[in-house]
């Protein structure tokens, strides 16, 4: 492995997850969002412009973000109105050995919140994501396998979609001029390895797989 990343990258992303979420409601008419917006150390495959890898977030990638207490919102589809949010203490986070545990008091008298009790009763709506950004990460030779060590984070939402399992933001137009030299390594790196006579990035991943299921 080779560490690609020291420090915060200017690309947000965003992973969505389908784990159990719930909405309880107290005898005081209060209602409590329970659920997580990530599971560590479990691999998932990611697509972007580049095409697929395999990533893992590892435990412990949440804890200073939550140690320095950085002011994160419960949202739905990462916009709108914050439902929940740390520094109003209405928002709990915390990382266990599942991953992102996620607990908020939500306000009972709002319509949106009302109308996420409905979807959710109904089991239209039970997936949660994160929006981040890479603090500290690791790239595998061949740029197929990618371990974010340490995240900032922005945001955890309730979401419609659980397409993915992640899907990964792109660099926009000015983004590369910001990335720190070790991002434009592994940038440079994975196009390397796109645009290289010969290479099937499927079937190395296919290998690994193949290799790491034999050795267990």
């Amino acid at each position: 492995m080779t560490d690609t990343s020291v420090r915060a990258t200017p690309t947000r992303e965003r992973r969505v997850f389908t784990v159990r979420t719930e909405l309880r409601a107290a005898a005081d008419d209060t209602l409590t969002l329970d659920g997580y917006a990530c599971v560590t150390d479990s691999p998932y495959t990611v697509r972007d412009f580049l095409g697929e890898f395999t990533e893992t977030v590892r435990a412990g990638a949440f804890k200073k973000t939550l140690a320095v207490k950085d002011d994160v919102r419960l949202l739905l589809n990462h916009d709108g109105l914050p439902l929940a949010r740390t520094k109003s203490g209405t928002l709990q986070l915390d990382e266990d050995s599942t991953g992102l545990h996620t607990v908020a008091d939500l306000e009972p008298r709002s319509g949106l919140v009302n109308d996420i009790r409905l979807a959710m009763k109904r089991g239209d709506l039970d997936v949660m994501s994160f929006a981040f950004q890479v603090v500290r990460q690791e790239w595998n030779g061949d740029y197929t396998e990618r371990w974010i060590n340490e995240v900032k984070l922005f945001d955890v939402s309730v979401v419609t979609y659980p397409a993915n399992p992640a899907t990964s933001a792109g660099i926009r137009s000015g983004d590369a001029e910001q990335l720190s030299d070790d991002e434009a390594r592994a940038l440079l790196g994975r196009l390397q390895q796109r645009f290289a006579p010969g290479v099937d990035l499927d079937a190395v991943a296919r290998r690994k797989r193949v290799a790491a299921a034999l050795s267990l």
